[in-house]
């Protein structure tokens, strides 16, 4: 907590946090396994920060996937970690007003309305994973625009979905903070629980390495081919693979029209098999698919 508190916090953050509460960065990305204490640790970062702005009314929000689930996991914690500080309590909204005049609220990504109209100095989207890709785009990248405020971006690994491309977007970006927190490491979760749980009837390896070992590549339950391309993947079979002039692509079709045609492109030397290309689509007639095919450059 700043040194700008009323009064000591009881907030004691573990290591791990050191380096995220100090950061620079106005966009933050993090995986983080389960019971890591991500939500802990971003609403006391949302109170130092209201506590440290010196605007004209700040204001913070602080989203999960659900209004109930926001209240659920995070209104104790918001009350509890700032009540040496806090002015007024607003229960029916999820609100807490510091004694700076800092507002702090919590939302949930089902009703993206109540975050509409409204500005924001700061913003974390716990569980960024399970809420709708365009929420940022659409909604909160404005409230952020005429006070340049910020926002974290936090979750478990939950298969290759947007909260994965984030993370692979800012892998290599300096203008953002980026951490990735595996339960094999931190140390939050002793090393006897860690073999308990990964060995429980109905867990399983996948979901052991998405829950807690932040493995975006894990299997998805019930994909029918997941542990075949996880298995491609660490024998490095899989990558960009550039298609040969001088051999033929042939192709493998599953026809659709109200669902979609895929189309595959491979080539082979009579050995092996390089998938070259993709297509697919949905609505298209025949004739649609085959003049999209004619634009490519393969014989």
């Amino acid at each position: 907590m700043s040194a700008k508190s009323v009064v000591e916090s009881p907030y004691h953050p573990r290591p791990h946090a050191m380096d995220f509460h100090a950061r620079k960065e106005r966009f933050s990305v993090m995986v983080m396994h389960r019971r890591a204490g991500k939500t802990v640790m971003c609403i006391n970062d949302l109170i130092d920060k209201a506590l440290q702005n010196n605007l004209l009314m700040p204001r913070y929000g602080y989203v999960a996937p659900f209004y109930k689930q926001a209240k659920d996991i995070a209104w104790n914690y918001l009350k509890y970690y700032a009540a040496p500080v806090i002015d007024k309590i607003m229960e029916s909204e999820l609100t807490v007003i510091l004694k700076n005049g800092a507002l702090i609220r919590l939302y949930g990504a089902d009703n993206p309305d109540s975050l509409r109209g409204v500005y924001f100095d700061g913003v974390v989207l716990d569980e960024y994973g399970n809420m709708a890709p365009r929420l940022f785009g659409e909604v909160i990248a404005p409230t952020l625009a005429d006070r340049k405020g910020w926002c974290v971006f936090i979750g478990t690994s939950n298969g290759p979905n947007h909260l994965h491309v984030l993370w692979q977007d800012a892998a290599n970006d300096v203008r953002w903070f980026k951490k990735m927190l595996k339960a094999s490491e931190s140390g939050i979760i002793d090393k006897e629980e860690l073999e308990m749980l990964a060995n429980l009837p109905g867990s399983d390896e996948d979901t052991f390495a998405q829950e807690f070992e932040c493995d975006f590549n894990a299997a998805v339950r019930g994909a029918y081919y997941g542990k075949l391309i996880k298995k491609l993947e660490a024998e490095g079979l899989t990558g960009h693979f550039p298609h040969d002039p001088d051999r033929l692509v042939l192709t493998a079709w599953d026809i659709g029209y109200s669902d979609d045609t895929s189309i595959w492109f491979f080539q082979t030397d009579g050995k092996t098999f390089r998938i070259v290309d993709f297509f697919t689509v949905s609505g298209y007639s025949v004739d649609d698919v085959i003049a999209e095919l004619e634009r490519r450059p393969y014989a």
